[in-house]
């Protein structure tokens, strides 16, 4: 696959088609038109009415066909659902286009590992949304994060048929087993997982235990038949413990030391002759940025540069790994 070349003084705009218009297809279609590093060159969903009516509200051109679209630009947005993303990424490759595959990656492992080969063959650029990744509190929280021992994650949803056409799972706690894996630097040892069916087909409440070769331990909760919706991580390392509020987008880190002599932190006396330990609360900045913006960034910076893929279909099939022993720990 043959970059093109621009001078540094150029800006470097790169044209892009969008296939797939739900819910997450329309966010990136308002994003796209108005990031300009990207020229939305046009748009394609198998609902033609939908393309031709959101066409013409964004000025673009509306593609009659998945060919069409993919012929169109040098890289391709895929928000279509997981079940279609190996058709048509697989598509899009073979053609040398850039590939933005919104998660999971594809619906089934094997799909997934023929892709990373054609990517591979093609030299083209593949990230997968994993949007998480790119929430400023959890970047604001990376400073903090190293060799964590214990992760706690609850994420919460209230139902939205939208997503239940697969497990819980592969819904939103692919997410969080995403930032863990980020973080964790060990292979996975064990996993126990529970869960329950409620009112889909699929599971809509899980509890997963993943134990690490290292000796870290991360227990996740999802449910997407809660009241309210809570997406809380905390991480727990030798010194510190990092509160993160992905919804709100707030990260508390309280770090433990040995007290200072005039120390002015809130003390605590662990007896037995120790020396007082104090406790430091601390609430790293947060930048007001838009993720899905930032990944769509991140992506025009690694198809025009040499800068490394954030979350790659490395990243992705890991992920995916992780999440279908948990599936098939249910089935058992």
């Amino acid at each position: 696959m043959r970059f093109k070349t621009r001078s540094f003084a150029e800006i470097m705009i790169t044209e892009i088609s969008l296939v797939g218009l739900g819910y997450i297809g329309k966010i990136h279609l308002k994003l796209l038109k108005e990031n300009p590093n990207w020229k939305l060159v046009g748009l394609y969903d198998i609902n033609k009415e939908l393309t031709h009516t959101l066409a013409e509200q964004y000025s673009v051109k509306a593609f009659n066909s998945l060919q069409e679209a993919i012929d169109g630009s040098e890289a391709v947005d895929i928000a279509t659902p997981s079940s279609t993303h190996y058709g048509i990424a697989r598509e899009c490759i073979i053609k040398g286009k850039h590939v933005f595959i919104e998660k999971p990656v594809t619906s089934d492992l094997k799909e997934a590992k023929q892709l990373e080969n054609l990517i591979k063959e093609a030299g083209v650029v593949c990230q997968v949304g994993h949007v998480e990744r790119f929430n400023p509190a959890f970047i604001a929280s990376l400073p903090y994060l190293a060799n964590p021992v214990f992760i706690e994650v609850h994420r919460l949803a209230q139902y939205n048929v939208r997503g239940t056409d697969v497990s819980v799972v592969l819904d939103l706690m692919m997410h969080d087993i995403d930032l863990i894996l980020s973080i964790v630097k060990s292979n996975v040892k064990k996993i126990h997982a529970s869960g329950a069916c409620l009112i889909s087909s699929t599971s809509d409440l899980v509890n997963a235990r993943v134990e690490f070769e290292n000796g870290c331990v991360a227990n996740i909760t999802t449910n997407r038949m809660a009241l309210k919706n809570s997406r809380k991580f905390r991480v727990f390392t030798k010194n510190n413990l990092v509160s993160i509020n992905l919804l709100d987008r707030t990260t508390e880190v309280v770090r433990i030391k040995t007290a200072d002599l005039n120390s002015k932190n809130m003390l605590v006396d662990p007896g037995n002759g120790q020396a007082k330990k104090e406790i430091i609360f601390e609430h790293p900045i947060i930048l007001p940025t838009n993720a899905i913006n930032d990944e769509l960034n991140t992506f025009h910076s690694s198809v025009n540069s040499n800068k490394a893929i954030r979350v790659g279909i490395e990243d992705a099939i890991r992920t995916l790994e992780i999440a279908f022993e948990i599936e098939e720990k249910l089935r058992n």
